[in-house]
């Protein structure tokens, strides 16, 4: 067969290929389509990226986060020679930075390129603004430095036109605005949840929430204009516009909450409410009929839900009667399960039979080029065709559901510990008091998910997260009812729960969520036992082992996948590329600040050496397994993910959740998946923060690090562009 290759390349596939590559790993499980075959189909798509595709993808990637790196590296290193340094020299550094970047930007202005370094100027300007007021300590208030910042990045965006420095001009504005009235906050939790906001003025409250409105509907006007004239314009990206939606639907249900439950300030905002209840119906006309939205009905809802459990709560407020207990309960879940089924309603009426986010005309003219070269034929596109697309949910209408999901699960095992208390069984409580009724929660949970329908799924995901809960609590009381080794025990107990509850309960969002916490409970009771019984270096040698274990297992489902789909064991090879990562994510944000485990658990040995092996850990399974790849399977795609294993496992040895990070990017590439990559991008973010705050070494250290790290990922971009080609080969090449 010759050689076949997608029209145009670019950095990820499109919502189409991907929607229809998920179509054929369909037919994989019924048997209608060989695992090659599917194989040869997510080439062709791009989802499988071939070297040029690959290319495409990681110029952009490596150059944006070398720029970070070494703006980040550059300013840690100034805190850190704080005392030593002289001024002009921090200055110089600073500015010389910031000048590079600007160099950047004007030799590539229409390069991709420009459009990182444009962002990386933004950033500096920070640096630049708060070393000068710490250097000559001009009396500024912190918000102060925002305004001038803001006031810098404006122009930039405006330049610019991209979503990136709009983002950060709208962040820098709200982070000046609350800083400015910071001092009116009764302490830092209240910051932490907006009830600084609560201690406005009230006009002065009303006015931002106001502008934050405004802010959205501009943004709005000019993303729907877009997406009608000119569908590939920065403008028509949905993100930015979700985000301030969300947020200001977070501040108006705080403020609302507080309203009804009288946490709030003397006299309650009713104007506020009224606000809060135009902008729900508002947005519910807009998002239902004129502009279907999905995600926009989902953060509505979401406030609306919220907002009605501190309603029921306050209608039964100060009433401790086990009667109005059980009552309020009841209403909660039964307005959570309601306001679930509502969003699912909506979803089968907004995209019944049709593709989330896929124009039929993209993807009837996709399929006609895979019949047209042979790999699918009419029968197995009539299958696709003919399948229920509502069985599919977005990423952002599972998490709510889960969310929900949890929420409905911690109310039925409060509604079981009602019925046992009624019931005189918690006055002498065993371990058959909590495993008896939790069985019968785990067979009611399995009937719900054994039936059609997602309404029922997600219902039947609330009782198996109650009925998990209970058998473990009651396993434990079972093997230790003393309870004096916490971790240890529960931990172990725990395991065989999940085990045998991850094969009974037909749910992937269910097994995602058990092996998510079997990983983190594995890791974390191999590292108690090794660091119980063990010398330190035979048990970091020991926690390296497992954690290279997982890892080894995980990429080995990763290649493996699509023959997977047709053994026994195919519903749970998703779950398993997704929880292993997940369950790895906790830790490296666990191993940030080991202390803080201690500070939670009745009893925990040292958690020091838990970051140690967990990055040696993940340096050891990439390395492994690429070279595993390379020596024993000799696939041409080892030419690549040898180097990137071991460049990610070097930074895996100092920081387990930078090699982490940087390997999950490039799985996210490999998957298709631009949720996978959001997800991974927001980590490494998140991760090198905490790194910041919380990770007891020094500044230089961290410095060095990120300009070694940035200084890298430069000449990464230069080796990617100067060697891989331009143009691909075939879609079979990376095969």
């Amino acid at each position: 067969m010759n050689d076949i290759a997608p029209d145009d390349i670019s950095w990820m596939p499109s919502r189409t290929a991907k929607y229809l590559c998920r179509q054929t790993e369909r037919l994989v499980k019924g048997g209608s389509l060989t695992p090659d075959a599917c194989q040869r189909i997510y080439s062709f798509c791009g989802v499988r990226p071939g070297t040029a595709q690959w290319r495409t993808f990681l110029i952009p990637v490596l150059f944006s986060l070398g720029l970070l790196s070494l703006v980040t590296g550059a300013l840690f290193f100034v805190a850190w020679n704080w005392a030593d340094m002289p001024k002009i020299t921090k200055f110089a550094l600073t500015e010389l930075l910031i000048v590079a970047l600007a160099a950047v930007v004007w030799w590539r202005w229409y390069h991709r390129a420009a459009r990182s370094a444009l962002l990386a100027v933004g950033l500096s300007f920070g640096a630049l603004f708060a070393l000068y007021g710490q250097v000559y300590q001009t009396g500024a208030d912190s918000w102060e430095l925002f305004r001038a910042w803001l006031c810098v990045l404006l122009p930039l965006a405006l330049i610019g036109r991209q979503n990136s420095l709009w983002f950060c001009s709208w962040l820098v504005a709200n982070l000046g605005f609350q800083l400015y009235y910071t001092t009116l906050s009764l302490s830092f939790v209240d910051i932490l949840s907006f009830d600084i906001f609560v201690h406005l003025p009230t006009t002065v409250l009303c006015s931002y929430l106001a502008a934050l409105a405004l802010c959205l509907i501009f943004r709005e006007v000019l993303a729907l204009r877009a997406i009608k004239h000119h569908p590939e314009s920065w403008l028509a990206s949905r993100w930015f516009s979700r985000l301030m939606a969300g947020f200001l639907l977070l501040l108006l249900t705080c403020i609302v909450a507080g309203n009804m439950s009288g946490w709030g300030r003397d006299t309650p905002l009713t104007l506020i409410t009224g606000f809060w209840l135009i902008t729900l119906l508002a947005g519910y006309y807009l998002y239902r009929y004129r502009y279907p939205d999905l995600c926009m009905l989902t953060l509505g809802t979401a406030s609306l839900t919220a907002s009605g459990c501190v309603l029921i709560m306050q209608l039964f407020d100060n009433s401790y009667d086990v009667g109005d207990l059980f009552l309020i309960g009841c209403l909660m879940a039964l307005w959570v399960a309601g306001n679930g089924a509502l969003l699912l309603h909506w979803r089968r009426k907004l995209y019944e039979r049709a593709p989330v986010d896929v124009a039929p005309a993209e993807l009837t003219a996709l399929t006609e080029k895979l019949l047209q070269h042979g790999l699918l034929n009419q029968t197995q596109i009539q299958e696709i065709q003919q399948h229920d697309h509502s069985s599919h949910l977005p990423w952002y209408l599972r998490l709510a559901l889960s969310i929900g999901g949890w929420v409905a699960a911690m109310i039925i095992l409060l509604l079981l510990a009602l019925i046992l208390y009624m019931s005189d069984l918690l006055n002498d409580p065993d371990a058959t008091t909590v495993i008896f009724p939790s069985l019968l929660l785990a067979a009611i949970a399995g009937g719900l998910l054994r039936t059609q329908g997602e309404g029922k799924h997600h219902i039947g995901l609330a009782w198996a997260i109650a009925a998990t809960c209970g058998l473990c609590v009651g396993v434990f009381m079972l093997v230790e009812p003393d309870g004096e080794t916490f971790i240890l025990v529960s931990s172990l107990c725990a395991l065989p729960v999940l085990a045998v509850m991850a094969m009974v309960m037909p749910a992937r969002t269910y097994r995602f969520m058990a092996i998510t916490v079997m990983t983190l409970l594995v890791i974390l009771s191999g590292h108690s036992l090794t660091s119980l019984y063990l010398p330190p270096v035979s048990g970091l040698c020991a926690i390296s082992a497992l954690v290279a274990c997982v890892m080894i297992f995980w990429l080995w489902i990763v290649r493996n996948q699509l023959n997977l789909q047709t053994g026994p064991f195919a519903k749970g090879v998703h779950p398993l590329i997704h929880g292993i990562p997940a369950g790895l994510i906790l830790l490296c944000f666990l191993g940030i600040n080991a202390e803080f485990i201690s500070d939670i658990f009745w009893y925990t040995p040292q958690f020091s050496t838990l970051q140690l092996g967990l990055g040696g850990g993940i340096a050891a399974g990439l390395t492994f397994s690429a070279l595993y790849q390379r020596v024993v399977e000799k696939t041409h795609l080892s030419l690549f993910t040898l180097p990137a294993a071991i460049l990610c496992g070097a930074a895996a040895v100092y920081a387990p959740g930078m090699g982490l990070g940087l390997w999950l990017l490039l799985m996210a590439r490999y998957q298709g998946s631009q949720g996978s990559l959001l997800v991974s991008g927001g980590f490494l973010m998140l991760y090198v923060s905490g790194w910041y705050y919380f990770l007891g070494v020094t500044l230089l250290h961290k410095s060095l690090l990120l300009l070694v790290s940035g200084l890298v990922l430069l000449v990464l971009t230069w080796v990617v562009k100067k060697f891989l080609p331009a143009h691909s080969g075939g879609a079979y090449e990376n095969q």
